[in-house]
């Protein structure tokens, strides 16, 4: 067997992750070979041509041979839905192979110089991860893959991995969601808010974390642990028990306390505002309905209220009570709520 041919063969192993420690050291020397370059990008343009006109329309083996590419390149296997999401570009990938199969090999030679573990190790760590937005107006309930529910509020985000692994099952969270959580005690729930961390075993609470917003954290159930994160500090804000609260905001937490049942009814729709500015209160209602609030008086949205609200009635319905209790007048003009 001449030498190019066995080159060839240990390129073939090295590419489907074959190869023993003492062949990935011949690999590491075919680096010094003049004629490397052609070599990979024979071995991939060899494997490429099996692919006939008709593969390039069969959604199976347009999916078989994506998920071949990956393993070649040294890449974690992709899910489904990641395959139906890169087709336009595995499309383009196809046409520019030769190209492909030179970067892609290289980068991957590259990197196991480096460290012979680190694809390996780079596999394990990946994961797949799903976001879940609602936008003003809307509110929805998700189901974790731990069988914790969330119920996320309008204008709100979560982030979550298709899957928990490792000791710690972690989402993040933009906006406000009520979360009633699976008890695990081997596995802590941890919901990540910026730099502040939340982290539960198994119990029911409301984090509210808006941009530009105090951070608020009312607990109905169980107990939670809040702390802020930032570089290498660490900073403790409050373990809290049922009926308990904390407010951070520009480097200060607050104690607090609150009825679990103004916590519980929150999935519900139902809020309750106590001695909250007006401005704080058509704020949420921005979110529950998607319009746009106009003070005529700035001075107004300043007034301190105290109303119970449900989020699955009509805007013009809690219009009429808020300003009963609020002492001003109002009109809706389309998606604009003007208040005199």
């Amino acid at each position: 067997m001449d030498s190019e041919n066995s080159n060839k063969i240990l390129i073939r192993k090295y590419l489907n992750q074959q190869c023993t420690p003492q062949e990935m050291e011949k690999v590491k020397k075919l680096m010094g070979l003049p004629n490397v370059q052609e070599l990979f990008d024979e071995v991939l343009e060899e494997s490429w041509t099996g692919l006939t006109p008709e593969d390039h329309t069969d959604q199976s083996h347009l999916d078989q041979q994506l998920r071949k590419f990956h393993k070649k390149a040294g890449t974690t296997q992709i899910s489904d839905h990641q395959v139906e999401t890169q087709l336009p570009v595995v499309i383009w990938l196809r046409k520019n192979r030769r190209f492909l199969s030179h970067a892609a090999v290289w980068l991957v030679l590259t990197m196991s110089c480096i460290g012979y573990g680190i694809i390996r190790y780079r596999k394990s760590q990946l994961m797949v991860m799903r976001e879940m937005a609602n936008p003003y107006g809307q509110r929805s309930e998700i189901i974790l893959p731990d069988k914790s529910e969330v119920f996320l509020g309008a204008g709100s985000k979560l982030t979550v991995p298709e899957k928990f692994t490792g000791d710690l099952r972690e989402v993040k969270l933009e906006g406000e969601a009520f979360f009633q959580v699976t008890k695990n005690p081997l596995k802590p729930f941890v919901i990540h808010t910026g730099t502040v961390q939340t982290r539960v075993l198994g119990t029911s609470f409301k984090i509210e974390a808006f941009n530009n917003k105090p951070l608020v954290v009312a607990v109905a159930t169980g107990k939670v642990r809040v702390d802020r994160y930032w570089g290498h500090n660490h900073q403790s804000l409050a373990i809290l028990t049922p009926g308990q609260t904390v407010t951070y905001n520009e480097g200060k937490s607050i104690l607090g306390t609150i009825a679990i049942y103004d916590v519980l009814s929150w999935k519900d729709g139902r809020q309750v505002f106590k001695n909250r500015p007006l401005k704080d209160i058509t704020d949420v209602l921005e979110r529950w309905y998607n319009v746009k609030f106009q003070y005529l008086n700035v001075k107004k949205s300043t007034d301190r209220i105290s109303i119970v609200l449900q989020s699955k009635s009509p805007l013009l319905d809690v219009m009429d009570v808020l300003s009963a209790t609020g002492h001003f007048k109002y009109v809706i003009k389309g998606k604009k709520v003007t208040i005199n």
